[in-house]
């Protein structure tokens, strides 16, 4: 199921589903440890007195996941017809502290004074499994904790309207908050029911809400979850806030802390300021009058978006949608280097500085002694799980795609060039490029002056490719810039001279005369040129978008219309395949009209080509219809997934996809330049 919302701030990171129901939950890094775990949701009910119980998820309710605009704070809207009951939903995750809050406004559907007892299950696998676990609750701030080793969460609440108040029971000296804490009482939780779940046959402690009594069990430990209350009244002439919170920590001082600070800022303080602040933060953009505002909002929201994939360490995850653990039992919660390098580009183009210096930096404190970046990382810098070999056909070979060590090479000379800071150029040239700028000079066939072997973008094939090629020939022009700007001039032109061979032995090996097309791909072996490969591959975009050749060069035009006419999806779905007869994640039988699901990324890389080339306004058109066709295709709250169903349209593999997110941010953004200056040319004519 994809993600419908996705709440963070660079160490917490919430997803929720369709239903509102808590899926994944990550910390202290974004994209590690998720304390959920696939399959696994944290439950709500309401218990409407004389009108029945229900789950979010039992199918009764009309639920519409939404943002509150230009900000990371929900605004989801949610109808029982049977209950009577009608809620808005801002959940948030606080943009400084690991907190969780989700803030709820209750009102009555049929006019009438109604008892609500509202229920919040937590499903906890804290290190990602359920064992050796403990829940307990704590009387004095009527909370529950979970906790294990260093990992601790505390649940509590507050409500406007309560049915009942608990007085907080005292503490005696011996308790651990009894000289550190000014106590702050308050309206909460009201019951409780700890216990095992997921063990010997048990489901869980939300079973026992569903009689609206909870057991009241104080404590478990080893497989355990947890259920607690609020009760709160709805009332016919005005609604009833209540706010339930979930602070993350490694001890337990730590998480009574961050209670107290909810009780003394309050829940609808800290919904405002995180408002204010992801506000504040997306006005360091850039931004742009005269687009639609459909289109301008998902461009806001995709930055924020990206923001929450970013670790507060560097690390950009691809994605954080667990579910996609049925198709290979593992995520795409990692950090690879050539997404992240794309996503930092669509990041400095929008006027993103401090998470791209972030990944930047990452990426030199990851690469090998060599000059490398291996597959794919985890987001606290250690090596990711890999499905390259060492081992290969009788032979030892590097488990190493070359643009993921050539594309942030490139991000870092964009954003010298964007930003001119020369101490972080400085920074980068001798903690990165230049090591990695020399690997990739040594990682060079002598014979043909193309780049060795390596995996493919799509990481399936190992060869020659027009991706990896174009993208070494732009990292080392790149690092030629960067010694340039420096000084060191003797690495400058080294790095030239071997980009100059290199584009020059490009042109010749991968362009095909008879097809007027670049090849996706050819075999190299020993300086020997075999299997020249030139199945439509929508990657082949690259000979433009590094720079090799500009757009309306005719061997570009001549490629990009081939693959426009192989790559379209032929169905009332549209958009274009990666490549044809691509069989990831395609449920329908492959044709001509169906050469593979459509992909948010390839689609938006044929209207980034259609920019590029356009010299009037009219030719403007098409790429716009392609900005409004991925509008057409994103969630109720704008997320964007990684590929959609042929048929149905519907959301394919992961959703959030950061890189589909960042490539709607460039071509928003190419597009914006583009009309700018075609406008400007209109005018002088």
């Amino acid at each position: 199921m994809p993600r419908s919302l996705v709440l963070g701030n660079g160490s917490l990171l919430a997803t929720f589903d369709q239903n509102l129901l808590l899926r994944d939950l990550y910390y202290p890094y974004v994209g590690s440890e998720d304390h959920t775990t696939y399959g696994n949701v944290h439950k709500v009910g309401f218990l409407v007195e004389g009108k029945g119980f229900s789950w979010l998820d039992d199918g009764s309710w009309t639920i519409t996941p939404a943002y509150t605009p230009r900000s990371l704070v929900g605004a989801s809207s949610l109808k029982n017809q049977k209950l009577g009951l009608e809620i808005l939903s801002e959940d948030f995750v606080d943009p400084l502290k690991t907190i969780l809050i989700r803030s709820f406004t209750l009102r009555s559907l049929d006019g009438k004074e109604h008892r609500v007892q509202c229920f919040f299950h937590h499903d906890f696998h804290l290190y990602g499994d359920k064992q050796k676990d403990t829940a307990f609750y704590e009387p004095h701030t009527k909370s529950v904790v979970h906790y294990r080793s260093k990992r601790y969460f505390l649940i509590g609440g507050t409500t406007s309207d309560p049915v009942t108040c608990i007085p907080s029971q005292p503490l005696n000296e011996f308790h651990p908050l009894y000289e550190r804490e000014d106590h702050i009482d308050h309206c909460g939780i009201v019951s409780f029911s700890i216990g095992k779940a997921k063990y010997r046959g048990l489901e869980g402690t939300w079973r026992d809400a569903e009689d609206g009594v909870l057991a009241r069990s104080p404590i478990e430990q080893g497989s355990v979850d947890s259920t607690v209350e609020i009760d709160c009244l709805i009332h016919p002439d005005r609604p009833t806030s209540l706010s339930l919170w979930l602070c993350a920590g490694k001890t337990l001082d730590e998480v009574h802390d961050l209670q107290h600070m909810i009780l003394e800022e309050t829940p609808e303080q800290l919904k405002k300021s995180a408002i204010n602040y992801w506000r504040g933060w997306l006005n360091a953009h850039d931004h742009h009058e005269g687009m639609p505002d459909e289109l301008t909002k998902l461009y806001e929201d995709s930055l924020l978006i990206i923001r929450s994939q970013t670790d507060n360490h560097g690390g950009i995850v691809a994605a954080n949608d667990s579910d996609i653990m049925a198709f290979n039992r593992d995520t795409y919660t990692y950090v690879w280097p050539r997404d992240g390098a794309l996503v930092s580009t669509a990041l400095t183009m929008s006027g993103q500085s401090e998470a791209v210096q972030k990944f930047l930096t990452f990426c030199s404190s990851v690469a090998t002694p060599e000059g490398y970046l291996l597959h794919k990382y985890n987001p606290d810098g250690s090596v990711g799980s890999s499905w390259h070999p060492w081992y290969n056909a009788g032979q030892l070979q590097l488990p190493i795609q070359c643009d993921e060590t050539a594309l942030p090479i490139s991000a870092v000379w964009q954003h010298f060039e964007r930003y001119q800071d020369f101490e972080f150029l400085h920074q980068m040239y001798h903690g990165f490029v230049k090591k990695g700028a020399d690997f990739l000079l040594q990682y060079t066939d002598p014979v043909t002056h193309l780049p060795l072997p390596s995996y493919d973008l799509w990481e399936e094939k190992r060869a020659v490719t027009t991706f990896t090629t174009a993208a070494t020939v732009a990292a080392l022009r790149d690092s030629a810039r960067i010694s340039l700007a420096l000084g060191h001039h003797r690495h400058a032109d080294r790095y030239q001279e071997a980009a100059d061979a290199m584009q020059q032995a490009f042109l010749f090996h991968l362009y095909d005369e008879k097809e007027q097309c670049f090849l996706k791909k050819l075999d190299l072996y020993h300086g020997e040129i075999m299997n020249r490969d030139t199945t439509p591959d929508m990657s082949i975009s690259a000979v433009w978008m590094f720079g090799i050749l500009p757009a309306n060069d005719p061997r570009v035009v001549s490629t990009m219309q081939r693959l426009a006419s192989l790559l379209l999806v032929r169905t009332p779905i549209g958009g274009f395949a990666r490549y044809k007869n691509d069989v990831y994640q395609l449920t329908e039988k492959l044709s001509d009209a169906l050469p593979g699901n459509p992909w948010i990324i390839t689609t938006l890389w044929y209207a980034q080509w259609q920019i590029a080339y356009a010299t009037t306004l009219t030719e403007l058109e098409e790429p716009l219809a392609w900005l409004k066709w991925v509008k057409s295709h994103a969630s109720s709250s704008n997320i964007l997934p990684e590929q959609l169903h042929p048929i149905s349209g519907a959301p394919v593999s992961v959703a959030p996809l950061t890189w589909s997110h960042a490539e709607y941010v460039r071509t928003y953004l190419m597009y914006v330049k583009k009309k700018i200056s075609l406008q400007e040319d209109t005018k002088k004519n």
